[in-house]
């Protein structure tokens, strides 16, 4: 075939031809494209060139020379290997071409680098919503997302979020590195008494030193969740930390490889394969993984509930901070971690606590309206809702200045701070009806707000806006689309004010339910409440606590 590319009339066509080979395709068409192609593409510019009329080569021979032309592809292809990569493996394999293999890696200081990014878990769950014709109902729900700090050199978790939003937010990336610098304590598990391994946690309750401890470094794949101005200011004020992000031009993450954040990648892999895909519920990584089963109809039918796959995750992340690491010399995370540090405990930086505290809330200069001027209360607006106090009333000095409005607990937005511009503390304002009476988030009162613009839920000052939301949750027709990502919050919200009021998990107290014995409930006096029947389904107790055990 070479004779025939360097005659006269075959070297224009060559150049064609390798521009044809090694060109770039349209971007609705497949990068990939097929040797066929390319063989019907050269016959037609023979044909047009005369060949076929002259009964030349292609056109004298059984095959019309196709194995000749196919090696010359190949011989094209293996001269441009850049450009090799690109078409046939496609921009993945082009991207992990610019990242090493490992061997240039720089040496880091423990809390030099954390790697954080969020995984969807592979896993099909249900809500048990109350009936209105007695007992529950089961309501599937999306796929959640988990939020996972990893520290680089020791490999442990420090920190991690279960979202339940559609898509993860910025909220969702504080929450989770709040996660990492407070306290981390062990669930009331409902279904197992021994789903933690000796010694399992998360750093922050494996000793007091890493509460707070603070990282340089915050390495993402450059969601926008990730790298917004108000992740970025609250890691760099709080924690210190600068964001390494792909957006940088600077920065080797540019070159967008999932190389470059090797650790939560293979955690996540480690988490899903020995964790949530040996479930009946599991969806698998891809289509194939779920082998014809049905994980919507196994969730149903087990009722795989929300609260199972926070233990599951909890309990999973826990055990595997203690289980041996083959890239850690067969030590565990937390130990590495402790022979670390062990050393030079002093040079851990340590995070302000109440700085900690209010990473999540939101802070905004607001100004005071109302007065006698107007004949009104004196108020502010802040993040859709209404805010005033009796104090305010006697300091009509305020009226019309700007004021620094403080969220403290980002779980409870009926209560904000005051300061003035200096900083100096000045009082407590509480939201105005309907967002009085029940605990919620931000991203409840904005999902209220924005089902009340829809004329799905109607709102007045005489109501509560929380319950308004669980009633069209719990209500809504048909019952066939997901309850709304606000609902899902709402209870873990109340479930998490019940308790910090009855000072006793929800879990314990179904623990203590689920034990009580016949003769201890017959000599109880007939005046005490009564808790609703422990459930008689077998199939409640679910293995996963199991999996947790033995990953």
């Amino acid at each position: 075939m070479q004779w025939l590319f360097d005659s006269p009339v075959g070297t224009d066509l060559a150049a064609k031809f390798r521009k044809q080979i090694l060109g770039r395709v349209p971007k609705l068409a497949s990068a990939k494209r097929p040797k066929q192609e390319l063989f019907l593409w050269l016959l037609k510019e023979l044909r047009s060139a005369g060949f076929e009329a002259r009964g030349e080569w292609p056109f004298n021979v059984e095959k019309l020379g196709y194995v000749s032309i196919c090696k010359f592809i190949d011989k094209v292809m293996d001269e441009n290997p850049r450009r090799q990569r690109q078409l046939l493996g496609g921009h993945e394999a082009d991207r992990k071409s610019r990242a090493g293999d490992g061997v240039d890696r720089p040496n880091l200081r423990v809390f030099q680098r954390v790697e954080c990014d969020a995984h969807k878990l592979d896993s099909r769950m249900v809500v048990l919503i109350p009936s209105p014709h007695g007992g529950y109902e089961v309501r599937k729900i999306r796929r959640l997302w988990v939020i996972v700090i990893i520290e680089v050199e020791s490999r442990a978790v420090l920190g991690y979020h279960l979202s339940l939003h559609i898509e993860c937010n910025a909220e969702d990336v504080l929450r989770a590195v709040k996660s990492a610098l407070t306290r981390w304590k062990p669930r009331e598990l409902v279904w197992s008494e021994n789903a933690y391994a000796e010694g399992a946690g998360l750093p922050s309750g494996h000793h007091d030193r890493y509460i707070g401890a603070c990282w340089d470094e915050f390495s993402v794949d450059g969601a926008m969740a990730n790298i917004c101005d108000r992740v970025e200011r609250q890691l760099y004020e709080v924690v210190g930390a600068k964001v390494i992000k792909p957006q940088d031009p600077a920065s080797y993450a540019s070159r967008r490889s999932k190389d470059d954040r090797p650790f939560i990648e293979s955690f996540f892999g480690q988490l899903a394969k020995a964790g949530f895909h040996r479930l009946a519920t599991t969806t698998g990584s891809k289509p194939a993984d779920k082998q014809g089963a049905d994980p919507d109809r196994a969730s149903a039918e087990t009722e795989f509930q929300l609260e199972y796959a926070e233990e599951l995750l909890d309990t999973l992340i826990a055990n595997y901070n203690v289980r041996p690491h083959s890239g850690l010399g067969w030590r565990s995370p937390l130990a590495q971690l402790d022979f670390l540090t062990g050393s030079e405990p002093e040079r851990i930086r340590v995070a302000d606590a109440g700085e900690v505290r209010r990473i999540v809330g939101i802070r905004k200069l607001c100004t005071l309206k109302g007065g006698v001027s107007t004949g009104r209360r004196p108020y502010f607006h802040f993040a859709n809702a209404r805010y005033s106090a009796e104090w305010l009333v006697l300091r009509t000095d305020l009226i019309g200045k700007l004021l620094w409005l403080q969220l403290e607990d980002e779980d409870d937005a009926r209560f904000v701070s005051v300061s003035n511009e200096r900083g100096e503390f000045l009082g407590v304002v509480r939201a105005a009806p309907p967002w009085h009476r029940s605990p919620h988030t931000l991203y409840m009162r904005q999902s209220i707000r924005s089902l009340e613009k829809r004329r799905m839920l109607h709102l007045s000052s005489q109501c509560d806006a929380v319950d308004e939301l669980i009633r069209y949750a719990e209500g809504s027709k048909g019952k066939k689309l997901p309850p709304h990502p606000a609902y899902l919050e709402a209870r873990r919200v109340l479930q998490q004010h019940a308790e910090a009021f009855v000072g006793q998990s929800m879990a314990a107290q179904a623990k203590s339910h689920l034990t009580t014995t016949p003769e201890t409930t017959a000599t109880q006096s007939s005046e005490a409440p009564q808790l609703p029947a422990a459930p008689e389904k077998s199939h409640r107790i679910f293995p996963p606590m199991q999996i947790a055990k033995t990953w």
